[in-house]
């Protein structure tokens, strides 16, 4: 496969020139490098990039002396921190910067917002903006390749996921062996390294548990009691996942009815391959009794990538009572309900949607099945 254009590109070159960092979040090895480097290469003819893992880098950082660190980053209109997290205070050397020299575009990239964010959150107020970087999204396979292609992309897509690595790779077994090292290696890499965290072991059970889960409400105690830890651990584990873009959660939608779940949230990865890897199942589609778990996985990490690309932020749900009524994904924009089923094949709509409908006079249901993705993924 050629090399994919990323939609947000052009929504940071927009923003470049504007007196203000420019903060890149997002899984490792999703392509934020890649990308700060083409953006280079366009405005700066390759020149600006620098790794904060360098030591030349991090002592011209560190030094916090603005003339120092303008000598040593001068010669291109950007300035690209990759790894920005790896550098103490950050965001305080990254405002000396702005405030000195605010005719410099700064990018800093970083793959885990518990480090990143917290640096650069007060020091930066006012002076940056924010982007996210997810895995390949099916609106830019479409972009890239056309309807035909991002349509033929999504049963691969459900069992290898769509990290550009993995997306490129030409052969089933290359895509599994990339997986596999990506899932036991780069990905946790943020977590394990966050104050002590050095618990493997633990770290991979509880990511299975979640993994078995998908689609399902999600039970710290239960996690706590079979994995025989405190559910205070299970909170921080999943709080730190979170924060490191492995997965994502969804709360319950809890207004008027009194049987409404109320207490349990939902938990998706951010991609199906690792999703599958965690399980160590890359078993076709029409060989798993899990299918409306991955489509479900799929189809609610793919609008949390669209709504976040798009600027549209919507309130995101689901919806389940104590007597079996459900809506897998509700949507609020401005106190307006949009209740969405996630169903790989049917159409059918159960009774107990809806019931959601005719209690909060909700937009009717909509049906997200494989021949309904594309469009519900596309402006």
């Amino acid at each position: 496969m050629e090399k994919i254009t990323r939609l947000l590109q052009a929504k940071i070159e927009a923003k470049l020139g504007k007196g203000k960092a420019l903060v890149l979040y997002g899984p490792r090895q999703t392509g934020k490098t890649t990308l700060i480097k083409e953006i280079l290469r366009k405005r700066c003819a390759g020149r600006g990039y620098f790794n904060c893992e360098e030591a030349a880098v991090r002592d011209a950082l560190l030094s916090m002396d603005s003339a120092r660190m303008f000598g040593y980053f001068s010669g291109s209109e950007i300035i690209a921190l990759d790894e920005a997290q790896s550098i103490p205070d950050i965001g305080r050397i990254i405002k000396i910067l702005v405030d000195s020299h605010p005719e410099l575009n700064i990018i800093a990239t970083g793959s885990s917002s518990f480090e990143l964010a917290n640096a650069v959150s007060e020091p930066l107020t006012g002076r940056k903006f924010v982007f996210f970087l997810p895995p390949i999204s099916l609106e830019e396979m479409k972009s890239n390749f056309g309807n035909a292609a991002a349509v033929n992309s999504v049963r691969d897509t459900l069992i290898y996921g769509s990290y550009p690595e993995i997306a490129t790779a030409a052969a089933n077994e290359d895509k599994i062996e990339n997986l596999r090292l990506l899932a036991t290696s780069y990905l946790y890499r943020d977590v394990l390294n966050y104050n002590g965290i050095k618990k493997h072991d633990l770290l991979v059970k509880i990511l299975k548990a979640l993994a078995l889960q998908v689609g399902g409400e999600v039970s710290p105690n239960e996690i706590a009691t079979s994995l025989q830890i405190d559910r205070k651990t299970v909170l921080r584990y999943l709080s730190l996942l979170e924060q490191s873009f492995i997965v994502f959660k969804l709360s319950p939608f809890v207004k008027r009815r009194r049987d409404e779940i109320k207490l349990m949230n939902k938990y998706y990865f951010y991609d199906n391959g690792i999703l599958n890897a965690i399980t160590n199942n890359f078993l076709p589609v029409e060989n798993r009794n899990d299918t409306g778990a991955l489509w479900e996985n799929y189809m609610i990490s793919e609008r949390r990538k669209f709504n976040e690309l798009h600027g549209l932020n919507p309130n995101s749900y689901f919806w389940r009572t104590h007597s079996g009524c459900e809506v897998d994904l509700v949507e609020e924009i401005n106190g307006e309900l949009t209740p969405f089923e996630i169903k790989y094949n049917t159409t059918k709509i159960s009774r107990g949607a809806y019931s959601f409908v005719e209690a909060y006079k909700s937009k009717a249901i909509q049906v997200v099945n494989k021949d309904a993705a594309l469009g519900w993924l596309s402006l």
